[in-house]
């Protein structure tokens, strides 16, 4: 069986790490390939590089039909098109696609709306529009739909490989860490961490790792690390105590799965995608700084550790859950010709 997952996109983050997951815990019961966007190499599967032409940011639909005979061409040499980042696995048969969101397209444009920076945000719905008709074309082809996070019968949890279990050491300063791409980004909710300082009885040293556009207020108890590539991150998460989520609307938030693979704890506002996915973890309201403050005040050193635990094993009920249930799929798609 010949399985493509489409596509790779680095610039896509979380589905980047994703699509990257997915492919290295299938690679070894199927004859798996990636197609990638970038420059891209992996000792654990084959990497296509595809070339898009004519790609815009502002014209995401456009592009696709731009470079869809190109795609045709790929796709077709495959059984099973495992797509990621729809539609950019539409043109094939067979096909298992993702679906990332889980509230509307016109209350997501809102998001983006009051989220992003001018000039960006003129493109909020016209952008969305466009990504709403995308995955259309995907969901309409697809034999299967995966729900990325929620409950439903088409639910399966993201994988990621366990890294070596994080030894755990905690001296009177609270080491935390946020991670965003960028850091002034009004859904990433930074200012609830923030706001959460005066409530706090320990010290707090607080990692921050993303663009800050000098925006963030400097501090001796905050550190700004800039963007960092992925395996820098890890390396970071090795340094920290726990990692905070603190996101008013995220469709999964795949850093905090990076920090269940190494026993990191992880601390998340409640939203419906981390209440479905991090069920390791202490939850806070997302606009209730206290709440946050009163969570990070009666943490001890054995709690953090035993939350790391619970979500390092986590990590290894999804990864043994998502292998069984994408071999399902693949070979139901094969049999339904």
């Amino acid at each position: 069986m010949k399985v493509l997952i489409s596509a790779y996109e680095k610039m896509s983050s979380g589905i980047a790490s994703y699509t990257e997951e997915v492919a290295k815990l299938l690679s070894s019961y199927v004859d798996l390939a990636v197609l990638s966007f970038d420059d891209w190499k992996s000792e654990r599967f084959k990497v296509i590089k595809f070339t898009r032409k004519g790609v815009s940011r502002a014209l995401p639909y456009l592009s696709f039909l731009r470079n869809k005979e190109s795609l045709e061409k790929i796709e077709k040499e495959f059984d099973v098109i495992h797509e990621t980042l729809p539609p950019w696995g539409s043109t094939g048969n067979n096909l298992i696609t993702t679906k990332w969101g889980y509230i509307g397209y016109f209350k997501l444009a809102l998001i983006r709306l009051a989220g992003l920076s001018f000039p960006e945000k003129l493109g909020a719905f016209p952008v969305t529009l466009q990504h709403y008709i995308m995955d259309k074309i995907s969901f309409r082809k697809a034999k299967y739909i995966v729900s990325m996070n929620d409950e439903s019968a088409n639910f399966i949890p993201p994988p990621i490989e366990n890294r070596t279990l994080k030894k755990y050491e905690y001296d009177s300063k609270l080491k935390l860490l946020f991670v965003s791409r960028d850091l002034t980004m009004k859904r990433k909710n930074l200012k609830v961490i923030l706001n959460s300082f005066k409530y706090l009885k320990k010290d707090i040293e607080l990692h921050l790792v993303g663009e800050d556009k000098g925006k963030i207020r400097r501090d001796k108890n905050i550190i700004i690390h800039g963007f960092l590539e992925r395996e820098k991150v890890f390396e970071l998460m090795y340094k920290v105590d726990a990692l905070i989520l603190p996101s008013t609307y995220e469709e999964l938030g795949y850093v905090g799965l990076e920090a269940y693979s190494i026993g990191l704890p992880l601390i998340t506002s409640k939203i419906p995608s981390f209440n479905t996915i991090f069920k390791a973890s202490p939850k806070f309201d997302p606009y209730n700084p206290k709440e946050l403050g009163d969570i990070l005040n009666k943490l001890s050193c054995g709690d953090l550790e035993e939350i790391g635990r619970k979500g390092y094993e986590l990590v290894k009920q999804y990864n043994e859950i998502a292998r069984k249930k994408f071999l399902g799929l693949y070979k139901e798609a094969m049999n339904s010709n």
